[in-house]
């Protein structure tokens, strides 16, 4: 019988391994950068694919991810601020979706793109939507549709200052009710550019 399964069993075990040695990676690259006043340039690509990896028991059952990861380029930030603020938004649509009690999973959709200006994060998802009254709250401090005890009203809040005050980016939500919400982060690639123009100007005068 052990003869007959080893195989299978030496696939699951190399397979549990590679796993554990990308949570660890991960892990580790949480844990550097932790100064804010230190931004230096990081994909947000990465950034995305770290959080899904450790957060992947959060939503498995609940949802199913997509994601389309464009090209763009690094960003100058604090990518541990940045994951903070792709999970809350992550974990606030599996929380709205198992609300609806489904049969079937939902879905999530994250999709990276860039123009000459910014390098773009847009999270959507197939959840209940939110009212457009609610709409124009979220970003305020304590405010929470959930249960007494379950949410701080924290997350998104965070987030925004995250995102528009320590990034000089912005952050967006568009919804119906019943039909899901998008979430668009924005983060400004102008030093990223400046450098190459200037790069690009010396070589000329040279």
């Amino acid at each position: 019988f052990v003869l007959e399964d080893i195989d299978k069993l030496i696939m699951q075990n190399l397979d549990g391994l590679g796993r554990i040695t990308a949570i660890v990676n991960n892990i580790k690259n949480y844990s550097v950068d932790r100064d804010t006043s230190n931004h230096t340039a990081h994909d947000i690509n990465a950034g995305l694919r770290s959080m899904l990896l450790l957060s992947h028991n959060e939503w498995k059952y609940h949802v199913d991810v997509l994601t389309d990861y464009g090209t763009v380029d690094e960003v100058p930030c604090n990518i541990n601020e940045l994951n903070q603020v792709f999970l809350n938004i992550v974990i606030n649509a599996v929380q709205a979706i198992k609300e609806l009690k489904r049969k079937e999973k939902g879905t999530v959709s994250i999709r990276t793109y860039q123009d000459a200006q910014s390098v773009y994060c847009e999270i959507s998802d197939d959840g209940p939507g939110i009212p457009e009254e609610t709409k124009r709250k979220i970003f305020d401090p304590f405010f929470t549709t959930k249960e007494v005890g379950v949410g701080t009203g924290l997350g998104l809040s965070i987030s925004y200052d995250i995102i528009v005050n320590r990034h000089h980016g912005s952050i967006s939500v568009e919804s119906r009710t019943g039909k899901g919400t998008t979430f668009l982060i924005s983060l400004p690639r102008s030093r990223a550019v400046e450098q190459k123009g200037e790069t690009a100007r010396r070589a000329v005068t040279a």
